[in-house]
């Protein structure tokens, strides 16, 4: 990712969001059940739940659907994402419901330099990819859930009837993208802006027309969204915002059930998602790296420490840049970028004294049973995303990670339904020869890593993911590492300073640190030739939530400080 002006602003209002409780209050406890969002009011609903006897795949739509409601700018019906699944049994499965490309789509409609100038990839009906949340809610609810929608749907059209008051964090975001919601929208019936201008904050934010699609939905079913009057106002909006879609779309859409991307740490097992997101893989890759290196005797957050993990996080970003993509058009090796003999030959390019500034990628294929090579530069997403973690008193465990890429998306509303739609088609490269240019159908590719771990007896152990486009790999990876290495308690794995590298173009970005690391052992990092960037401690390193299994005090939940977000358990 390019860091852009502006990018460190941005970041800091990552998310919408008021609450009685507020984030980085410490670690929460329970024994029946635990919600770990980016939203108090959203757990509160996960766990609502729970309380009715619900298992923890109904409490994460729940969960996603309250989010919806009290992070518009976040994620929900306009969107899509992924959930990975443990069930009490001990099956783990990703259900990937990441949006899709239009049948209209074109390898080169982003190449032009009237689609650059005119933002078409961020803005309007052309940056509308097709939603899959709303199928991914369905379909998880029918294969691994005990309610019915219009139950799990409740807590949610209860906030959007009753609604909450607005944070001045939300009507900062809502301000800063007053222009592009107004463009696309009549601004008399935007329902976060108030005589046709942003909702001044303390303001009581209803969702009347958002209430109203939960209740088709919860009485009629996918059916609504996908070849139904939803669905039919949906076209509408993308095309006459200057997209072509059909409904010939929205019937095509498919959930699609996953193997997660397996990987252990220490003994540890670890289940994360496979392409269309490149998370699950890379934080396995990383994680494969580090395991080579003797990380708890260096010393946490140590200058060593934090050289050896920048250096990794180099070389697996320079693999992402050129192997990743949906594998249902590309070959991708998953295998060897997940090999732990290939980890060890990357391990080998790391040297303890010097910073690496070239970083070209690897060669996995000889330890994958693929043929060939693939390049797929100029990937990423954006910021505007939501994860959160659910455990009940079953042994169910779901981490699920959802957006609508920018904050509030295309700007693109669908009238008289409440629902912002995405901009992901801003996550295909621009470049029509790359292998992620725009398809029909294609999804585009992703750094959402909802991660569950088991210990090596193959016992829960933790449930995490974070929103954050590529730095949700390493916020994930740090996070691991914090429990498996230092035995830290869920919110203080969270709230440690994070660092992050990126690799571009097979040149290695600065070094970017989080307030709160020891200023020795950065000046350390600069002596040895590192270009350091220190940071505020904000969503720039990702915003995570979390759930650890603790043998003797229950469920552990943490979420993130960098967020708004609090766990609550019964």
């Amino acid at each position: 990712m390019k860091f852009k002006s502006g990018f460190l602003a941005l970041v800091m209002v990552l998310v919408l969001g008021v609450g009685t409780l507020w984030a980085g209050q410490g670690d929460v406890y329970a024994r029946n059940g635990m919600v770990s969002s980016a939203h108090e009011l959203a757990s509160r609903a996960g766990v609502e739940i729970l309380k009715r006897g619900g298992n923890a795949v109904d409490a994460a739509v729940a969960v996603a659907l309250a989010l919806n409601v009290v992070e518009p700018n976040a994620s929900g019906m306009g969107g899509g994402g992924f959930m990975t699944i443990r069930t009490a049994d001990g099956k783990t499965v990703v259900v990937d419901y990441r949006e899709t490309a239009p049948l209209s789509s074109t390898k080169d409609m982003f190449a032009s330099e009237e689609a650059k100038k005119g933002k078409w990839s961020i803005r309007g009906g052309k940056s509308v990819a097709v939603p899959g949340f709303v199928a991914g809610m369905f379909h998880v609810l029918e294969r691994y859930g005990t309610m019915s929608f219009a139950q799990v749907a409740q807590p949610a059209i209860d906030l959007a009837e009753k609604g909450f008051k607005l944070h001045p964090m939300q009507n900062q975001i809502i301000t800063d993208e007053y222009e592009k919601l107004a463009t696309y929208n009549d601004p008399a019936k935007v329902p976060f802006f108030k005589d046709g201008m942003p909702m001044p904050a303390g303001e009581v934010l209803t969702q009347p027309d958002l209430a109203k699609t939960l209740r088709i939905l919860s009485k009629e079913g996918k059916g609504a969204f996908y070849g139904g009057p939803i669905g039919e106002a949906l076209v509408r909006a993308v095309n006459a915002s200057g997209g072509k879609m059909s409904m010939e779309d929205l019937k095509a859409y498919r959930v699609v059930e996953r193997k997660p991307v397996f990987g252990t740490y220490r003994g540890y097992r670890i289940y994360s998602t496979p392409p269309a997101s490149s998370g699950g893989t890379h934080v396995a890759e990383l994680l494969n790296i580090l395991e080579n290196f003797p990380m708890r005797d260096l010393k946490h957050n140590s200058a060593s420490y934090l050289h050896v993990m920048a250096e990794a996080m180099k070389l697996i970003y320079a693999d992402r840049a050129k192997y990743m993509a949906d594998t249902a058009f590309v070959k991708v090796p998953i295998q060897g970028l997940t090999s732990k003999a290939y980890a060890a030959k990357q391990a080998q390019r790391i040297d303890f004294k010097k910073v690496a500034k070239e970083v070209v990628p690897g060669d996995p294929w000889p330890f994958d049973r693929g043929m060939a090579s693939y390049r797929a530069d100029g990937i990423d997403e954006r910021i505007s995303t939501s994860s959160f973690s659910v455990a009940d008193k079953m042994g169910n465990i779901v981490a699920a990670t959802n957006t609508i890429n920018y904050f509030f998306g295309s700007g693109v509303m669908v009238p008289g339904y409440g629902i912002v739609l995405n901009d992901e088609m801003d996550d295909f490269s621009w470049d029509p020869k790359s292998v992620n240019a725009p398809e029909p159908g294609k999804r585009p590719l992703s750094s959402m890593s909802p991660t569950v771990v088991l210990t090596p007896e193959g016992k829960p152990f933790m449930s995490v993911g974070a929103a954050g486009a590529t730095r949700i790999i390493t916020a994930v990876s740090q996070i691991i590492m914090n429990v498996v290495d230092f035995g830290m308690s869920m919110d203080d794995a969270i709230e440690q300073a994070r660092i992050y590298n990126l690799v571009s173009g097979s040149k290695a970005g600065n070094l970017f640190a989080e307030e709160g690391i020891d200023p020795m052992a950065l000046e350390v990092l600069g002596i040895k030739g590192h270009t350091v960037e220190l940071k505020p401690k904000a969503g720039a390193f990702g915003t995570a939530q979390g759930i650890l299994f603790d043998p003797v005090k229950g469920l552990n939940g943490g979420a993130d400080s960098r967020r708004l977000g609090v766990p609550v358990g019964f």
